[in-house]
């Protein structure tokens, strides 16, 4: 209740005790009373209830609650402090791992095949055998840079300045050997059934290359070994073995 409020019951409280009469003796008040009409005093009882109020509305620390609230408090809102549980972290970004440029491959040089004129070949020996003639022959990179040889050599028997007495047949390369200068390879050449004419001196063995005819020096000028003819109905047969080192 507002102070003025209560100021005024005050002094209206005060005005009507001014106001009343002096007590007397019982007997007289009695009397008194009887001769008192209603209204009086039930003016009187209105206003002992409104100073009554008004004590318990001083006596109390706030404001009066209003009739039908509820005592409970009121609810309070309390703020999440931190992002909000709806919003999704951010994704974590990885960082690509910088490409290392790839080296430039330098192509090996090819190796040229090597140069018929920059081989050397010759006979060592020749040794017999059951109608057939070998010849163990040698030949020597004579140039000044590394090239590549067959490891099959088309071979040839031949006479005094490169008749042919036997011719061989192509043979298939499965791999190349690698000639560096000064290297020598060997192989063993095996003739059989020769039975044309007798032959001019000397008698060696030659390799037809692609470029040209590497003729095998001769173990001696005069040499005429040739194999036996086994048969004059049957071809005449050169072979070789694969170059080796």
């Amino acid at each position: 209740m507002p102070r003025d409020r209560v100021s005024q019951l005050l002094d209206e409280f005060t005005a009507v005790t001014d106001a009343a009469p002096r007590p007397e003796s019982p007997a007289r008040r009695i009397a008194m009373t009887n001769r008192l009409p209603l209204g009086t005093l039930t003016g009187a009882t209105l206003i002992i209830v409104a100073v009554a109020v008004a004590a318990i509305v001083l006596g109390r620390p706030g404001p009066a609650p209003t009739v039908g609230a509820s005592a409970s408090p009121p609810d309070v809102a309390i703020a999440t402090v931190g992002p909000s549980a709806s919003s999704s972290p951010a994704p974590s970004v990885t960082p690509k791992p910088t490409a290392k440029p790839t080296p430039a491959i330098t192509p090996a040089p090819t190796m040229a095949p090597c140069d018929h004129s920059a081989l050397a070949a010759r006979i060592t020996q020749w040794d017999g055998a059951a109608g057939s003639r070998i010849a163990t022959v040698e030949l020597k990179n004579t140039g000044t840079s590394d090239c590549v040889l067959g490891d099959r050599t088309l071979p040839k028997l031949v006479g005094a300045g490169g008749t042919v007495l036997i011719n061989g047949k192509e043979t298939t390369t499965s791999h190349g050997l690698v000639m560096a200068p000064g290297v020598i390879h060997s192989t063993l050449v095996e003739v059989s059934n020769y039975c044309g004419p007798a032959p001019v001196p000397p008698v060696t063995v030659a390799f037809q290359f692609a470029d040209g005819t590497v003729r095998a020096t001769p173990v001696s000028p005069t040499d005429t070994t040739i194999p036996p003819c086994n048969g004059p109905g049957a071809p005449a047969v050169i072979d070789m073995h694969p170059w080796s080192s």
